[in-house]
């Protein structure tokens, strides 16, 4: 009696052991077969107008639950305005309410272009350098020592960099020489350190490609090429929709997000086909009204 139930044991756990291995071969097909790998919201521009503040509060708020991060391509005032402490901290605390890990660059509005741009960025500094560690997050980012505000890390094979490239005025040409050096010479890294490993690479800035721009882009247009693969670069400043391929690079794709007063943010997902690696959704119920 005792050696039928041992068997009769013996060949249930035989069961459940193989029922386990299907279910987790039928899980591990099911995650495989998944057309998305990861998405991330992109928002630029906003908050412009008092108004704003609470579109932005509420657009972060209804942010959907998938996303793994949100990055802000910058500008987070007017221009006119008045460059006080009081902008960037309230935009600060706005902006902290994401559940998902931030991530934001600068825009000429809240730097460049102020009266004072070296007050401007020490506002800049206290309120969002490194503004992602305001999550525990498991994100490996890596930060280039020269200009941390720069940063760069890798999620499914995908090589996801942020720079400060702003437009507006010229506000000290050595410095501006200086800084799109130091943004070539991270993305050259970047792209050197992860190598062959790479699907595809994202870059984050706010500047509308001009030629004022040339001293980054070209050498930024040369690494694409011999990069090989899909590249997008996702950039502010402008206001209006763009997506499309200006560059002598024609695997750079380029999109300008809506100003963030008239269109909410941008999502973005990353699928497994490399014909059309970059998916965009600007979840537009009509189309986006003039400010």
């Amino acid at each position: 009696m005792r050696q039928s139930t041992f068997r009769f044991l013996i060949a249930i756990v035989g069961l459940l052991s193989c029922l386990l291995t299907q279910a987790n071969r039928a899980y591990a097909q099911k995650v495989n077969d998944r057309p998305e790998l990861l998405t991330f919201y992109v928002m630029g521009d906003i908050p412009y107008a008092p108004r704003e503040n609470e579109i932005l509060t509420q657009q972060i708020a209804d942010l959907p639950e998938d996303g793994a991060f949100v990055v802000h391509v910058g500008d987070i005032k007017r221009g006119f305005m008045p460059c006080s402490s009081d902008i960037y901290e309230r935009v600060s605390g706005i902006l902290q309410t994401s559940k998902a890990p931030l991530f934001i660059i600068p825009g000429d509005n809240e730097w460049n272009d102020c009266l004072i741009p070296s007050a401007a960025w020490n506002h800049w500094e206290k309120h969002f350098m490194r503004f992602d560690q305001n999550w525990q997050h498991k994100l490996p980012v890596f930060r280039q020592l020269v200009r941390e505000e720069n940063f760069a890390f890798t999620q499914e094979g995908i090589l996801f960099l942020g720079i400060n490239l702003v437009g507006g005025r010229v506000h000290d040409a050595e410095e501006w020489k200086l800084r799109h050096q130091q943004n070539a010479d991270w993305t050259a890294q970047n792209i050197a350190r992860c190598g062959d490993e790479l699907r595809g690479i994202v870059l984050f800035g706010h500047a509308l490609p001009k030629p004022v721009h040339d001293d980054f882009f070209n050498p930024f247009i040369e690494q694409a090429k011999a990069f090989g693969k899909p590249v997008l670069y996702i950039h502010g400043d402008g206001h209006r929709w763009i997506d499309d391929t200006p560059f002598d690079a024609k695997n750079i794709q380029r999109i300008q997000v809506d100003q963030g007063g008239i269109a909410p943010p941008l999502k973005v997902t990353i699928t497994r086909n490399p014909e059309r690696l970059f998916r965009v959704d600007r979840r537009l119920p009509t189309e986006p009204k003039a400010p």
